[in-house]
């Protein structure tokens, strides 16, 4: 085991705010990191910025807030798994996120090569 994983997940969450927070202008309210064997899983509740809340309100609002949020996905992602390869120590093989505009939840999980504790089996 590199790390141990109360050490990691805290460190997944600050890197995921500080991220957020630079792209987007804020960071989410709330985020939850957990670590299952080779498999991170977080929650970033309330993310969206005020731009993305007013689009909301307006009619076609809601796939144009799951558009620019996927196009900047596609920015940020090759530093965002770099920057989690550093801080964890081991490589990334996927990382999926999803936004859901009705919660103004984001929500996602990070797949490692090698795990981080004795196998589950």
């Amino acid at each position: 085991m590199l790390k141990n994983k109360p050490m990691l997940e805290k460190e997944l969450k600050r890197l995921i705010v500080r991220i957020h927070r630079e792209v987007y202008g804020k960071g989410p309210e709330d985020v939850w990191v957990q670590i299952n064997y080779n498999i991170a899983t977080f929650c970033c509740s309330k993310s969206l910025t005020h731009m993305e809340e007013f689009l909301l309100s307006v009619p076609g609002g809601e796939e144009e807030v799951l558009r620019l949020r996927k196009n900047v996905a596609g920015y940020i992602k090759p530093r965002l798994l770099s920057e989690i390869e550093i801080a964890c120590g081991v490589k990334v093989l996927r990382l999926t996120a999803d936004l859901c505009v009705r919660t103004k939840t984001l929500f996602g999980a990070i797949l490692f090569q090698d795990g981080f504790d004795e196998k589950p089996f």
